[in-house]
């Protein structure tokens, strides 16, 4: 997958999982990449996983780097590319334009670096807990999730197996590798804002 699949891609599935229903507050390893990004009721594992977008390096951020995410991703998020049923090289490629222009306009070198920014900035806020704004990791947020699923009375049953499913599911997985401290700590200092841009949370409060 090219570097402007990986991020048109991330913007349609992180939009279609801002509209879902349940976990608000569900971390971003079942979903994929920013931009865009972040959600509610779990996806289907199997969807995610065989369109993922590639995982990006690890990137020292900045407070530029996040400044320039914040600012290019409502933009990139408009980007329309082809159809991946329906190839188009010359969408493809009048996308590819618009989207280096913007990330370049923003202050990045590159679509790959915008989008390393964008996996590593997400990487944090997928063990961020929504309620006490602090990086807790994605195994122990999955586990308070789980729990809050199985504990709901309120929630139909077939949504709540459906949920404690997918939970299970994310939890028998490989534990993703720690962050960075400063790549944490500027992550959290911004996650209001980085929260409500990308569109994983109610202005902040919870993200997916």
């Amino acid at each position: 997958m090219t570097i402007l699949s990986r991020t048109l891609f991330a913007a349609s599935v992180a939009a279609s999982l801002a509209a879902a229903p349940i976990l608000g507050a569900a971390p971003a390893l079942a979903q994929s990449k920013l931009p865009a990004k972040p959600a509610a009721s779990p996806p289907a594992k199997s969807d995610a996983k065989s369109e993922a977008p590639e995982p990006g390096q690890e990137v020292a951020l900045t407070q530029r780097l996040i400044d320039g995410l914040l600012t290019a991703q409502p933009e990139l998020a408009k980007l329309s590319g082809a159809a991946p049923d329906k190839p188009d090289p010359k969408a493809e490629e009048k996308a590819q334009r618009e989207a280096e222009a913007i990330v370049k306009r923003n202050g990045f070198a590159s679509l790959e670096q915008f989008q390393d920014t964008s996996d590593t900035v997400d990487a944090v806020l997928g063990g961020v807990d929504p309620e006490t704004k602090t990086y807790v990791g994605a195994t122990a947020l999955l586990k308070k999730q789980l729990a809050a699923v199985q504990a709901d009375t309120k929630l139909p049953a077939k949504e709540k197996a459906a949920a404690v499913k997918e939970l299970k599911a994310a939890l028998a997985e490989a534990e993703p590798a720690q962050p960075s401290q400063g790549n944490i700590a500027l992550v959290t200092q911004n996650y209001a804002r980085l929260s409500a841009v990308l569109g994983e949370g109610d202005g902040g409060e919870t993200r997916k």
